[in-house]
Parts: C-alpha cells; structure tokens; sequence
C-alpha cells in the first residue's frame, strides 16, 4: 500500500482497476488471459464485466466463445449483453471464400 499511496492505482476504485485489467487483456490478446476473463464476466459490477465480454472477443477462440455464450443466458444488464453479443461476432471464425 505505501507504494501506491501518492499514485493514481491508490486512488482507483476495484471496478475501475478490473476495468482496466480487462482492457489490458484485450488488447494483449492471449489466449492464456481466457480464464480470468472468464471470472470477471461473473463480476457483480457491469463495468467489469462488460469489459471482459470486449476483451474475449479481442482475444477470441473457442473457450472465449463458449464463456461469451454461457454469460448471454445469464446476464439481464443490457449493456453486458450488447458487449457479449459483438464480442461473439468478433471472435467467430473468418471463413475466406474459396477462389475455385
């Protein structure tokens, strides 16, 4: 805590903070950050979780795709249920036409 005290991570709020991190995630776009994404989409503040919808899209593949889903059956903030909806049309496969 003494040292963050004098700095703007002292003052930010846990939401902001996680916000943050999910924004961090998303544009790192690892695969490995699909887990704790996957936690916050179960956050108990929308901000958090609407951020973590946007970065699984960022990310993408299949986990992300199946915890995008499971979060639209469950999610009642219409915001979070935006986010996770183009999250999914972010990260569904690209099929490339073929030239024949």
């Amino acid at each position: 805590r003494a040292r963050f005290r004098k700095s703007a991570v002292w003052r930010t709020r846990r939401s902001g903070l996680l916000r943050n991190v999910c924004i961090a995630l998303g544009n790192i776009a690892d695969r490995s950050s699909v887990p704790a994404l996957a936690t916050a989409l179960d956050d108990g503040e929308s901000l958090v979780r609407g951020h973590a919808a946007w970065a699984l899209g960022r990310v993408g593949g299949a986990a992300a795709r199946s915890y995008l889903e499971q979060a639209l059956r469950r999610e009642s903030d219409a915001w979070v249920l935006d986010e996770c909806a183009q999250a999914l049309q972010a990260c569904r496969p690209h099929v490339v036409p073929s030239a024949v």
